[in-house]
């Protein structure tokens, strides 16, 4: 299936040969919101079409880039979320699209300015179909060490409770708008099965666009090392599956994808699984994330006034970032070369976000090292993060910066891209 992701600029004015000119004679303005209605997002599509467009299909598939018709206007939104559209006066469904976030909304257009409302901009935080809502089919694997499950519900993919006098933010269990699955969280919260359940029944893999795996002990890496699981891993992310994964949850990562990185080990005790953190000041190397980092507000930016006055960290030192609590070390990333299509080859290994230095014991303090790093197998991507998603050790009101950063990632994986071959196993 194909997806329309893309276009070339950030509108569209003129049509291509062969295509009607059509008279616009409306402006359509706003901004896209995160599901949270709060945090701005870029490089979102947003374009008007006399007709409903096909809606994201409930099951993980193909999102490959095709054009939008020439006819169509459309805008990709700036760095900090605001798009300016014209388009002709008439009755349009305004289609707001980031990956497998989707909002369809029937607007009748006037002539002039038509300013649109974050209830019509933003990302939807629930899937209904019936009402052209769509958001990505996420299962969560709890683990006992990083609280993705709150991040998650700050993002506004579910319900949070905050206590003012303990500066929390938590999940409010039975509203998120994912599947938690045991993967060693120690029964926090109801799940629907085991990590070893979901890796092992491809049907009940297919069923999801993202998998996360969080920081966590290795309960199941065996199912994920055992010959059906690496078989489903792959075979579910060269259908379009975004596979995350964070520090000590390495494993999972190494299980089915272990040409694309190698890890440092701990000197003292062996293995991936660092047992001292460190933390690191690392530099974004992204230039479209660190302009929608610059454009954040500033509320959003620095979450220490609504935390009594807190020492967390903030986002004042563009381009660098600060990452807490990194548990792994990423000690290369190779080339992944496959069949381009055209008689030659592209490497389809990771591209670095962020990059910073170790310990200078177990990871190197210079040159720096890859902390965020995304790469493509098939049709999908996977993605790890030396650091945890989000902290679990702390207490806090908001998104911290690394938690900024997985939302960014999270909407930028889900974005069309070219279906190349994925490379053969390794020997």
């Amino acid at each position: 299936m194909t997806k329309f992701d893309l276009g070339s600029g950030e509108t569209q004015g003129e049509t291509e040969q062969g295509c009607p000119i059509l008279p616009n004679d409306a402006n359509i303005t706003g901004t896209v919101y995160a599901p949270n209605q709060v945090i701005p997002v870029s490089g979102a599509l947003v374009y008007a079409t006399d007709t409903i467009p096909e809606g994201i299909p409930n099951e993980v598939y193909c999102a490959e880039c095709v054009q939008l018709p020439c006819e169509t206007q459309f805008a990709l939104t700036k760095a900090d979320g605001s798009f300016d559209l014209p388009v002709p006066s008439s009755s349009k469904y305004i289609v707001v699209q980031k990956g497998q976030f989707m909002r369809v909304t029937e607007v009748q257009l006037a002539a002039g300015a038509n300013p649109l409302t974050a209830e019509t901009t933003s990302l939807p935080d629930h899937r209904d179909e019936a009402n052209g809502l769509y958001i990505p089919n996420i299962a969560l694997g709890l683990g006992s060490f990083d609280r993705l499950e709150d991040a998650l519900g700050k993002l506004g993919l579910g319900d949070t409770l905050i206590d003012p006098n303990l500066y929390s933010e938590t999940l409010v269990e039975g509203t998120q708008q994912f599947d938690m699955w045991d993967n060693g969280g120690g029964g926090l919260y109801a799940t629907v099965g085991s990590m070893s359940e979901l890796v092992l029944d491809y049907d009940k893999l297919s069923k999801y666009h993202i998998l996360f795996l969080p920081c966590t002990s290795d309960t199941y890496v065996a199912e994920f090392n055992s010959d059906l699981g690496k078989e489903n891993m792959r075979k579910w992310v060269a259908a379009g599956g975004k596979f995350y994964v964070s520090d000590w949850a390495n494993e999972y990562l190494t299980a089915g994808f272990e040409q694309y990185q190698t890890f440092y080990q701990d000197l003292d005790f062996g293995g991936a699984d660092l047992l001292t953190p460190y933390d690191s000041l690392g530099t974004v190397l992204d230039a479209d994330m660190l302009a929608w980092l610059e454009a954040l507000p500033a509320g959003i930016k620095d979450i220490n006034p609504q935390n009594g006055g807190s020492d967390h960290p903030v986002i004042s030192m563009l381009p660098q970032i600060e990452t807490v609590d990194n548990w792994s070390g990423v000690q290369a990333t190779p080339p992944v070369l496959v069949d381009d299509g055209m008689g030659g080859q592209i490497d389809v290994g990771h591209k670095t976000w962020i990059e910073g230095p170790g310990d200078g014991y177990n990871v190197p303090g210079n040159p720096p090292s890859p902390l965020t790093i995304t790469g493509h197998y098939g049709c999908g991507k996977i993605l790890f993060t030396t650091y945890h998603m989000a902290e679990f050790s702390d207490s806090y009101i908001g998104l911290t910066p690394q938690e900024l950063v997985l939302l960014y990632l999270i909407l930028e994986i889900g974005v069309c891209q070219d279906a190349f071959e994925p490379p053969p196993p390794p020997q």
